[in-house]
Parts: C-alpha cells; sequence; structure tokens
C-alpha cells in the first residue's frame, strides 16, 4: 500500500556547517513553512482565514447560560415561591394607555374619505331631505296629541260599577323622615362601630381581660335567669297536677253522694226561682235607662261645649307639643353626627319597644379564649358574617324592621283533578 503521510523535504538536522551554495539549498529544513502554508490552505478551504477574520465572527456573547449549570444550581439554591411568582411574566405585551406617535402616521391620514364637508352636508340633504322636509313635516306651535306623562283616564265598563275602584300605592309619610334608633338613651348608633381593642388578634392584655368578664358576667346573668325561668316553670307543673288530684278527688266524692242519694241538684232545685216583672215594673226601669243615658248625653254635650270655648287654648297647646317634638327630633339629628363616647362603644343597650312584630337577634358573641389566641396572622381563622353584621346594624339603627328567617316557606297545595267535561260530547 502507498504511503498516505504527505512526503517532506529531506532535512539534515544535525548538519555543523552548510559550506556551498549546493550544500544550502539540499539540506535546508522547510518542515515548520510547509506546515504553515498547509493550515492556510485548510482555513480557506473551512471558510477563510481566521488571522483576517473580525472578532464578531469568531466570538459570541452566550446570554442564556448552559441548563444543566442552571439546574444544578436551582438544586441547591431553591427560589422562594414569593420569587416565582413574581418572575412569571406573560408574553403578550400589556396594553398601553399612552398615544403613541405611530397611532397618527400618514397611512392611517389617508385612511379617511376624501369627501368635503360641504359635498358631506350635500350628499345628507338629499337622502334624509335635509331642514326644509323638516320644517314641512313638524306642525310647530300647536299642542301635542299625547301627553306621556298625564295621568290616563281608565273608562269604566258599567257591568262592574259595583266593584271598589284600584287605590294606586302611595308611599308612607314615615319615609320622608329620619329613621329613629333602638338604642336605650335614644342616640343614633354609627353604621359601623369602631372595635374594642380586646377583639384584635393580638390583643392588649387589660383590653382583653376587661373584655372576658364583661361578658363572662353577661353569660352568668342568662345562666342564672334561664335557671330561674326552669325553677317556676317547674313549680307552676307541680300547682298544675295538685290542682288536678284535687278535682278528681272532689269527683269521686261527689259520685259517691250520688250514689247514697244525697247529690247538690236537689239542693239547687230547691232553691226559690226569681218571679216574673210585671209591665209596670218593666216600664218603670225603661224609664230609668232612659233618664241615665239622657243624663250621660247632657254630660258629654256640655263637655263638647267647653272644648268649644277652650279651642284657642287646646290650639296653643297642640302649637307648643309640635315644637316640643320639632325640637327633639333636631337634637336627635346633631347626636347623629356626633362621635360617639367610648361608654357608648363599650356596650350596646336596646330599648324594650320593638319596631316590628319580632326582636333584634343579639350580637354574636365576639371573644376569643387563650387558647385560641395566635400570635401570627397566617395562623388567625376568619370569623363571624360581614352580611348578618350589616343586616343587624341596620335594624339596630332603624332603618329596617327586625325580620325572622323562614327557612321552609309555605307552599301553595295544588290539587290536581280531572274535569268532566270530556262527558260532555255530542256525536
Amino acid at each position: 500500500m502507498a504511503n498516505s503521510e504527505p512526503t517532506a523535504a529531506p532535512a539534515q538536522y544535525k548538519q555543523s556547517s552548510r559550506k556551498g551554495k549546493k550544500a544550502w539549498r539540499k539540506n535546508v529544513d522547510v518542515t515548520q513553512v510547509s506546515t504553515g502554508l498547509d493550515e492556510v490552505r485548510d482555513q480557506i478551504i473551512q471558510g477563510g482565514i481566521i488571522a483576517e477574520k473580525p472578532s464578531e465572527e469568531l466570538f459570541a456573547i452566550d446570554t442564556t447560560g448552559d441548563a444543566e449549570v442552571q439546574k444544578a444550581t436551582d438544586r441547591r439554591h431553591k427560589p422562594l415561591k414569593a420569587d416565582e411568582i413574581l418572575n412569571k411574566r406573560s408574553a403578550i405585551p400589556s396594553v398601553s394607555s399612552k398615544k403613541r406617535l405611530s397611532d397618527f402616521t400618514e397611512e392611517k391620514r389617508r385612511k379617511k374619505p376624501k369627501v368635503s364637508q360641504r359635498d358631506y352636508d350635500r350628499l345628507r340633504a338629499i337622502a334624509y331631505g335635509g331642514d326644509q322636509v323638516q320644517k314641512d313635516i313638524i306642525e310647530t306651535g300647536g299642542a301635542p296629541d299625547y301627553d306621556p306623562w298625564a295621568v290616563q283616564e281608565v273608562k269604566k265598563d258599567p257591568k262592574f260599577d259595583f266593584l271598589d275602584e284600584h287605590k294606586p300605592k302611595r308611599e308612607p309619610n314615615t319615609l320622608k323622615q329620619a329613621p329613629v334608633s333602638l338604642a336605650k338613651s335614644g342616640k343614633a348608633i354609627p353604621a359601623v362601630r369602631k372595635p374594642e381593642g380586646g377583639k384584635s388578634y393580638n390583643p392588649n392584655f387589660n383590653d382583653w381581660q376587661a373584655l372576658v368578664t364583661r361578658e363572662g358576667d353577661k353569660a352568668v346573668e342568662a345562666e342564672k335567669e334561664r335557671l330561674k325561668e326552669a325553677k317556676e316553670e317547674a313549680e307552676r307543673m307541680e300547682r298544675a297536677m295538685a290542682e288536678s288530684d284535687s278535682e278528681s278527688d272532689g269527683n269521686e266524692s261527689a259520685w259517691e253522694s250520688e250514689w247514697e242519694g244525697f247529690s247538690d241538684d236537689e239542693k239547687k232545685a230547691k232553691q226559690k226561682r226569681p218571679e216574673r216583672k210585671t209591665p209596670a215594673e218593666r216600664n218603670k226601669f225603661k224609664r230609668k235607662k232612659a233618664a241615665e243615658g239622657k243624663a250621660k248625653h247632657d254630660t258629654r254635650m256640655k263637655a263638647k261645649e267647653q272644648q268649644l270655648q277652650r279651642i284657642k287654648e287646646l290650639q296653643k297647646s297642640v302649637e307648643e307639643k309640635e315644637k316640643a317634638r320639632e325640637a327633639l327630633r333636631n337634637m336627635t339629628l346633631v347626636e347623629t353626627n356626633d362621635e360617639p363616647s367610648e361608654e357608648e362603644e363599650g356596650e350596646e343597650v336596646l330599648r324594650k319597644k320593638r319596631f316590628g312584630k319580632h326582636y333584634v337577634p343579639e350580637a354574636p358573641l365576639e371573644v376569643v379564649l387563650p387558647d385560641e389566641l395566635k400570635d401570627s396572622l397566617r395562623l388567625l381563622k376568619p370569623e363571624g358574617n360581614l352580611l348578618k353584621d350589616r343586616f343587624r346594624s341596620m335594624m339596630v339603627r332603624g332603618r329596617i324592621e327586625a325580620r325572622k328567617q323562614i327557612p321552609y316557606a309555605k307552599k301553595k297545595k295544588v290539587t290536581v283533578t280531572e274535569k268532566w267535561s270530556y262527558k260532555d260530547w255530542k256525536l
């Protein structure tokens, strides 16, 4: 086989002297020169000489990095969940509210129709008739044929004259008056009360202790009242049982006496009956009743005459009462704008008089026990219902009347029957 390695020029590396021109040419080492020429030819074949190329073609800046190195770094240093959420960005750019110069380019301006305003008005007048046509159609100065806001008179059918007229619904007079607070003091209650310090998730010990003590005393009093009512109910039931036992004993004794022949009905039969009145006595009784009725009538007429004589005094007293009511109403409105004091913020006392059929529901117990206190907002559990709080606040402020929840409303009973009209057929 032929040798695939390139042939090199003969060389004598250890020749001490090169005397003569022939020896110089024959024995010179040109290996380095030939190797360099071969490298240059290879570079030209591959795309160009490397030394002559600019740096931009030879080097590249790595902005992404190695994926494997990034994975290894993420394993050692795991990022926070918050950073992962913040680093997520949508590929779609956000909509900018600023107007850009590109929105008003010449291309968009060219899209406008090349019709002048004068030609546009002329074409519009041809299409819709213009002002002249409108003036010919509309009659000015006359009364309108139909008024949409006028009260329409309903024509009655003479067949239904005996029915009562349907009266339209009217708003009550109290709707224009200011709502009356249900507080015992009569002062207005704010829509959103300022919460106490003891109801905080991390409260002060003194505020929390005062709140727990106050609510605990309320619960103890309520339990005492419940036990008292239960005791009274038990005593009442015992008295009722004792009375029923005594009545049963009395019935048994009466039955025994009747059996022996000594009945109480015989004694009642022996009593003397009242005698009938004579016509003279009846007339006398009628005259007496008529005289008493006439005396009462005269007394009432006399009192009415005295009131007519004192009408000016009554009118003056009524005006004074109206002024007093107006002053009281103004005081209530002024107190509505004032901020509640610290005593009012602590406890809410309602009056006994109700506004409606039902009582106002009690406020929920907002007390946290020692084992339920948390030292972090992450461990805090939400409590209460904002909708129920707003609904109860409106009832307490007198905006709406107290209502009772009806979980299961009564449904209308529907009876399915088969009509007998199918029998009334003819051939």
